[in-house]
Parts: structure tokens; sequence; C-alpha cells
């Protein structure tokens, strides 16, 4: 554990902020590397979220005590806590209106579309930790411009996405009980596969596999110290070449795992009976939609590949959860047949099943970043036929929500007005502002320039627009 700096001892002082609930933040790996590498450094370091108040979690100091505030958002909903957070702790939200504290933002979403938090942050991590470390340190402690954060005070400029070529992950963790919720493993950074939908794995190319070795003596390391079971981190675990490995060696030693969602075409029956053998009793998959349309995103899985795995898990006595999206571009009545066939299906061969529904949303870095969302009410009947048909554990996602969602990730610096507004107002602004038309922006095709066109990614804006282009071939023809 580092001994933390005395306040009145530090030269600068940093709010660490989440928000979201602490219990979510304690969840994130990443928070808790800034935890510690920010103490590393000499900083005076406490966490504030949004069900913990304007005072820090450590000592209680107000956060606008604070010369910097350093926020790590990963949902686009949590712009307006964060704004929220800011307003109730009596700081100007907008930069131009304060002097201190400076806010630091980062995360997936920011390093997509920095724009709709540009009038709040002073500076912007865009891209992973790991390269924007040295920068983001050299800003705090001096307060000068360090070339590698983006500064939205110049107006959008070009801004590359900084990548890490080596994934070295600090597991050093808060000896708290929601500490545990956080023992989380890396074993891949990025994904080898580029679903068109995807903004994750479109934001944090290329692929960087671990050394499956390395991951599974963390693992184990983290379950003696903590008495936890460790979880398994990877936007597609099972594609790592050492997948199976990993597993029959953990179940060789004993050690449960938590693993995520998987792609079914990769698994064999080998595959899921060692899920089985390291105490995964769930095992989640997302077929999201037809075949065709599956093809078209990019998504090799047949629904003879979803049966298979169904009927190996239901075999094995694990439960079986199954994402679906609905909304995405081109979708016809037949796709949604073919769902509800295959649904009845998978519950013939593995018994209980959960269900899962997301409306198709549009982000940015993607090559669907062109395409209009679904209309309102087209995804609500979708959403409430799969509810009436599937006989078991349903869920969805709100397209209220989701086309929010959307609003703000597509948004240039104008949505900030509309962010500012929901931290203020009552409950219902984003929904009301759905109703009188604000956002329709979202709702109709989008055309380059985009409000994100100066933030370089992996992949350029033509390649995007060559891969969207060809799903409308293959999917609307």
């Amino acid at each position: 554990m580092v001994r933390r700096v005395a306040y009145r001892k530090a030269a600068v002082k940093v709010a660490l902020l989440y928000p979201s609930t602490y219990r979510v933040a304690m969840s994130s790996a990443v928070y808790h590397m800034l935890y510690f590498k920010l103490q590393d450094e000499g900083f005076y370091v406490e966490r504030f979220t949004v069900d913990k108040g304007p005072h820090g979690v450590e000592d209680g100091t107000p956060l606008a005590h604070f010369d910097y505030i350093v926020a790590t958002v990963h949902y686009e909903l949590d712009y307006v806590n964060l704004v929220k957070m800011l307003i109730d702790a009596g700081i100007p939200p907008r930069a131009a209106d304060r002097r201190r504290p400076k806010l630091v933002v980062g995360g997936p979403p920011v390093a997509a579309n920095p724009e709709p938090l540009a009038e709040f942050a002073d500076a912007a991590a865009v891209g992973e930790l790991e390269p924007l470390w040295g920068p983001l340190v050299q800003y705090l402690a001096t307060g000068d411009e360090a070339e590698g954060l983006y500064y939205p005070a110049r107006g959008p400029h070009p801004v590359e996405v900084k990548y890490a070529k080596h994934v070295e992950p600090d597991y050093r963790r808060m000896p708290e009980p929601e500490a545990a919720f956080s023992l989380a493993v890396e074993l891949a950074r990025g994904c080898p596969y580029s679903c068109l939908f995807c903004m994750e794995s479109y934001v944090t190319k290329p692929y960087r596999p671990r050394d499956w070795r390395v991951v599974l003596d963390e693992a184990e390391r983290l379950r003696s110290k903590y008495g936890v079971r460790p979880s398994i981190v990877a936007l597609t675990a099972n594609a790592h070449p050492g997948f199976k490995e990993l597993l029959a060696e953990a179940a060789r030693r004993g050690l449960r795992l938590s693993l995520p969602s998987m792609r079914a075409e990769l698994l064999d029956e080998e595959a899921v009976e060692l899920l089985a053998a390291v105490g995964q009793r769930t095992l989640t998959i997302a077929p999201e939609a037809s075949e065709r349309l599956r093809r078209a995103l990019g998504k090799e899985i047949t629904d003879e590949d979803v049966l298979r795995v169904a009927k190996k898990a239901g075999e094995l006595g694990m439960r079986l959860k199954l994402y679906l999206m609905v909304g995405l571009p081109c979708e016809r009545p037949a796709d949604l047949e073919e769902v509800t066939s295959l649904m009845k299906e998978v519950r013939k061969v593995a018994g209980a099943v959960s269900l899962s529904v997301n409306p198709f949303i549009p982000k940015p870095q993607t090559p669907l970043q062109y395409s209009p969302m679904a209309p309102l009410a087209y995804l609500r009947e979708k959403i409430e036929h799969l509810r009436r048909v599937h006989r078991g554990d349903f869920s969805f996602y709100d397209p209220v929500l989701g086309a929010v969602q959307a609003a703000i990730s597509l948004g240039g610096r104008d949505v900030a007005r509309h962010i500012e507004a929901a931290a203020t107002s009552p409950p219902g602004y984003w929904r009301r502002a759905l109703r009188e038309g604000l956002f329709d922006y979202v709702f109709k095709p989008r055309e380059d320039p985009l409000p994100w066109g100066h933030v370089k990614a992996f992949y350029p804006p033509e390649e995007l627009r060559r891969r969207y282009l060809k799903y409308l071939e293959e999917a609307c023809s």
C-alpha cells in the first residue's frame, strides 16, 4: 500500500473523480490504477463519486479545494453526473468560467469523441492511460500544456488516439469490501474482430494479447491476497490463442474464474467443459441478430454455432445468457422472425435462458457512425415482441436512454448546453428534449465532416466509410 501524501505537505492536490456510484467506481481497474500511480508521483489524492457527495472519501476535503480533478468516464450518460458533481461542489462547470480546479477527462467515449465534454474540460486524455501517463503527470505537476493531451480551449484541432505498445497492468487494490468487485485481470487489450457497431473495439486497436501464463499467475496472486474469485477481462476472451490452455491450467490449480461474453463460433465442446471446470455458472454469447445481418456486421456466427453451444451448456448445467440487438440498419421483419425461431430452438436444448435486448446505438469511430438510429416507436415494438415470445429472464435497455446516449456521443460542443441543462433540471429533461426534436440528428444519416473528424483513430474515415457502404450493400440489397 502506498503511504498517502498529507494534504498540507503536497504541492499539488488531485481529486480522482468517477461520475457514478462508489460501488461502480471500485469495480473499475483504471480507477484503482490512477489512485496509486498518482500517489506514486507525490500528489495528494482523494476519491469522489456521485453518491458520496462533494467531499472526498478519505478525509472529507471539499472538491473545490483541489488543484485538479481527474475524471475517468466510461458511459456517456455519466457526463451529466460529472457536471452535476461540479455544480453541487460550487465549482463553475464550464472551463472558461473557472480558474481552479482544472478538469482532466479520459475514458473510451472521450477517446472516440472528446467534443461533448470540451466546454467543461481543461484537458482530455485521448487514448489509453499508459502512453499518456507522462504528459498527464507533467500537466498536473506544472500546469503547463504537455504534448500528448488534448486542450479544448484551442478549439477542435487534430489529435491522435494513443495506444499502449505493451500492456502492463497495475494490480494494487484498495483494501475495502467494494474492491472485491475490481479483481479483474486483463487477458488482452483490443479485439481481433471489428464488429461494425462496437466503438470499444475500434478505439482500442490493435489487438494485444498477453501471455496467458502471466495472466494466470496474476489471477492466482489476487485470489490469494483478497480471497475473491478474479475476473478475466477482454473484449473477446476466447479469441486469445492460449485461451484453452489458460482454462486447463486454472482448473488444474483449482482456481475459479469469472469470464465475460464469448464468441460462439470459437467455442468447441472442450472449451465449454473447461469453462464449467473453472466455475463459470453462466455462459454468455451475443448472436445479436439474424445470420444475414451478423455476416454484414462482421460476426461470423451461425445459428448452428449458437445451438451447439447452447446444447453443451445445458448438458453441463450452465445457465445461458444471450444478447440481441434490434433496430440495425436494413433490419427486416424476416430478421426478427428468424431470431424468434432461434430463441425457441435454444430453449429446447438449453432449458432456462436469459435474454437481454439492446437497441442499436450509432457510435463515433465505427462504420455505423453514419447510420441513423431507428425510431423509438419501432424499437419499443420490437423489444415488446421479443419480451412476449421469450419464456425466461428478460431485460432490455430503454430506447430513450439509447437515443440520449447517441445524442451525446455523436454530438459536438453544442451538446454541452444539454448536458448542463440535464444536470440542473428536474428529471425528464432528456425525454422532453427528444419530444421537442432537439436531437433529431440521431435519427438521420450523417455525412463527413463529423464533430470528431479531427480525432485520428486506428482506422481513417475513408476506411470506416468503405465498411459502412459494404454493410449497406450486403444488408440492404
